[in-house]
């Protein structure tokens, strides 16, 4: 029988004096950890038009289900008006990404800070 942690991924959210939020999941993006951040997000979208930032320097892996998640994030934020760019993935997530040419539909860059510039 396999157990999956509830606590496969930690979920915290600030706000930049410039009204960008930077959500920073730290654990495994996976089947157990996509929930916390869809919830993350949708709490997001409901205050108006969001600009968000993933910071994704905590993630130590992610799945096809982790990368649904990412997906759903970035249709409900355009839904808003809003905007979703991605910060720091690690080689892995780079990786999975880049094999699945999402590299293209999510702007990622190598720093939260650079994430934040010219939004």
């Amino acid at each position: 029988m396999l157990v999956a942690s509830k606590l496969s991924l930690d979920v915290q959210t600030r706000q930049t004096d410039g009204g960008v939020a930077v959500i920073v999941p730290s654990g495994r993006l996976d089947v157990a950890g996509a929930p916390a951040l869809k919830d993350a997000i949708s709490q997001l979208a409901k205050n108006g038009p969001p600009k968000v930032v993933i910071d994704m320097e905590g993630i130590s892996f992610v799945d096809s289900t982790g990368l649904g998640s990412v997906i759903a994030a970035l249709k409900e934020i355009r839904s808003s008006q809003g905007e979703l760019r991605l910060a720091a993935p690690n080689q892995q997530v780079r990786v999975v990404l880049e094999l699945t040419t999402l590299d293209r539909v999510f702007p990622y860059y190598a720093t939260v800070e650079e994430a934040l510039t010219g939004f």
